[in-house]
């Protein structure tokens, strides 16, 4: 029977190292922000769209979420924008645009393009997020990724809790809050996305 070679690493050493890593950390910490802002706008806007003033039929809101078309088609630029300006610069404008989507709800055509600005920079910064675990993690990168997800669908699930609280008892402004409580959070832990050859980013 084969030995396992020296350098091999059991799942809780290869977790422990890698929360030690303070990139790691934020970009995990983003990760839970970003599922956590996305499920709360788009869960809780749609008893928005259903009540006065604008009583949209159940049908009609499903048309609504074509407003995920715009988002689609601008991740896949995401590692590009990247390579021009760095991560944070990015991850920092990404989060921006989502955050400039909260407050418009003025009107019915505000609050669909309140959606894809969030739609938009929710998934960039998705996107900007798992490319960069895969740079930060010098080993064991399926473990790293692992964690990634887990945070990242563990603040879904406490975003659809938490802010469905704050609806029910206060309404959406009080979950605009929320959302953009959770937006700032990540701009915050963007600070500590550093990885070798990107110190000089500003």
């Amino acid at each position: 029977m084969t030995a396992m070679g020296p350098t091999a690493r059991s799942p809780l050493a290869a977790w422990a190292a890698h929360m030690r890593n303070p990139s790691l950390r934020a970009v995990f910490g983003i990760a839970f922000c970003i599922l956590f802002a996305f499920i709360g706008t788009f869960t809780y806007v749609n008893f928005v769209l259903a009540g006065s003033p604008f009583m949209i039929g159940a049908m009609m809101l499903g048309f609504v979420y074509l407003v995920f078309l715009p988002p689609i088609l601008t991740t896949p630029l995401a590692g590009r924008a990247v390579r021009w300006v760095g991560t944070r610069p990015t991850m920092w404008s990404s989060l921006a645009v989502a955050g400039l989507g909260l407050p418009l709800i003025s009107s019915l055509m505000a609050v669909l393009t309140g959606m894809v600005l969030v739609g938009v920079g929710t998934f960039f910064a998705q996107a900007i997020a798992t490319a960069f675990v895969g740079r930060a993690a010098s080993a064991d990168r399926g473990a790293a990724s692992g964690i990634y997800l887990a945070c990242y669908f563990s603040g879904g699930l406490v975003g659809s809790a938490v802010l469905g609280q704050f609806f029910d008892m206060f309404g959406w402004h009080a979950c605009v809050a929320g959302i953009a409580l959770a937006l700032a959070v990540a701009v915050a832990l963007t600070f500590w996305l550093i990885i070798d050859g990107e110190r000089a980013e500003t």
